[in-house]
């Protein structure tokens, strides 16, 4: 915390000095009093901020006022008294004051100087979710590069100081298959006895790819309960939602189908502890997450996931991580329950040109005794991160990183072939970040996936394209 407070405090004051330009000729507090001396605004205004800055806020504050007796939008002047205040201990008075510079500030500079100072209020009481919001005003009203890599270096402190930590993600993804509809027009079933087994059956409109937008909205909370020097407890809370607009095309083949009958929500709730044995070279993690869905409205399951993961550091810049997790859902409307067992690894490298690349593979068993739930599972994929794209030394202004997995799964039973079911789950995705694209430090991405299963039971093979724009903190 005395980091934190000695950083804003050496911010705040730079931002004083930005906004009071100095003198060659400033009168001393002794001078100041003499009843013959009398100081242009310049100079009380920087007379003021040297008594702010040295430790002597009544005689400041008593300046300030007076130069706001004569100009109430003098933004130096409110900066100035605000320092004073909260020196003072009067931190309601300072905000006050604050609060009136924003307001008033015209310049980018003075609205960068008042949000920065208002964060620095914020952190001294402890409220440093306040405090991060006025930081990425600050961010948006920076006037250069410089100021703005100040105010993101205060986040970053403030954030290693808030016990509670706030993720929010939106996204508006339009889609060839919102419904994940069969991707063909006929249809045949294997098992059925003699030439019925040959007929081909046409798909319902209803269960033909629908295209539409999908709008969706995550929002993900972390608060710190409990620390020491080598281990970290906090509760978790998350909330999702996601609905449809049908396009025209879909509305007009399958009306019974709304976004409202594809939508989906979930709220979960869990606990995570990180720790770091001593004499360990590998950090570990345990969580416990409880999870409710709704699809289309109506309860759909419940679930009870719980995980162990550890990370390792290897030679090469290599990072090698590994989790386990048991997972127990119940299907309200089957009253089936399905316990799943998973192995994730995960491997990544730092390449010479800041490149990454990374692969993962994943094993997974789920148990069940309804159709079409019990499976084995085996997942592979590859990333590649570009980073930052330049031509010739020349930024772009864009990033770019890509994935592509392939994802093998085979049922015991299906309702549809006796013998089982084999599936095969493509999927490539390309992530581009548009980095001069910035809004109170979330910047958009535009994400292209492509998605398609093949399987051995045709009722299930499905494609689909999905483009779409989400948000990302960029820092």
């Amino acid at each position: 915390m005395a980091n934190l407070r000695g950083f804003f405090l050496g911010a705040t004051q730079a931002c004083f000095l930005a906004l009071t330009a100095l003198g060659a000729n400033i009168p001393t507090e002794a001078q100041a009093q003499q009843g013959e001396q009398r100081l242009s605004r310049e100079d009380a205004r920087i007379l003021a901020s040297r008594l702010a800055s040295e430790g002597r806020p009544s005689a400041a504050r008593e300046i300030a006022l007076g130069l706001l007796q004569a100009d109430p939008g003098d933004i130096s002047a409110l900066l100035i008294l605000s320092q004073a205040e909260k020196q003072l201990g009067n931190l309601d008075a300072a905000k006050t004051a604050i609060r009136t510079a924003w307001r008033v500030g015209e310049t980018k500079r003075e609205r960068f100087a008042a949000a920065l100072t208002m964060a620095d209020l914020h952190a001294a009481q402890e409220a440093y979710t306040r405090s991060q919001i006025w930081i990425r005003r600050a961010i948006q009203t920076a006037p250069d590069q410089q100021t703005e890599q100040v105010a993101i270096t205060a986040f970053r402190r403030v954030r290693q100081e808030n016990p509670l930590a706030v993720e929010l993600s939106f996204g508006l993804n339009p889609s060839t298959n919102v419904n994940s509809g069969n991707s063909n027009q006929a249809i045949s079933f294997a098992y059925l006895p003699g030439y019925l087994s040959e007929i081909l059956w046409l798909v319902p409109a209803d269960e033909r790819p629908l295209s539409g937008l999908e709008i969706s909205l995550q929002t993900d909370l972390r608060y710190r309960i409990a620390e020491t020097a080598t281990s970290q407890t906090s509760l978790e809370f998350g909330l999702y939602g996601r609905t449809y607009l049908m396009s025209d095309a879909a509305r007009a083949s399958a009306p019974e189908v709304t976004g409202a009958s594809l939508s989906f929500a979930q709220v979960s709730l869990g606990i995570l502890h990180q720790w770091h044995p001593s004499g360990a070279d590998a950090p570990y993690s345990a969580s416990l997450t409880y999870s409710h869905d709704w699809a289309g409205g109506s309860p759909y399951q419940y679930q009870l996931n719980g995980t162990l993961g550890t990370q390792f550091t290897l030679g090469n810049d290599d990072t090698l991580a590994l989790s386990a997790s048991i997972r127990y859902a119940h299907r309200f409307a089957s009253d089936a329950e399905v316990f799943t067992y998973s192995l994730l690894g995960r491997w990544s490298r730092d390449l010479a040109n800041d490149d990454k690349v990374g692969i993962i593979g994943q094993m997974a068993k789920a148990t069940a005794d309804a159709t079409d739930l019990a499976y084995e599972e085996a997942t592979l994929g590859v990333s590649y991160d570009f980073g930052a794209l330049s031509v010739n030394s020349v930024s772009l202004g864009l990033d770019l990183s890509t994935s592509y997995t392939e994802k093998y799964r085979v049922y015991e039973t299906s309702a549809y072939d006796p013998t089982g079911r084999e599936d095969r789950i493509s999927s490539l995705r390309f992530d581009v970040g548009l980095n001069n694209v910035d809004f109170y430090g979330f910047q958009p991405v535009v994400t292209l996936q492509a998605r398609r299963t093949a399987s051995s039971v045709e009722r299930f093979d499905t494609d689909g394209v999905q483009i779409g724009v989400n948000l990302r903190s960029s820092f």
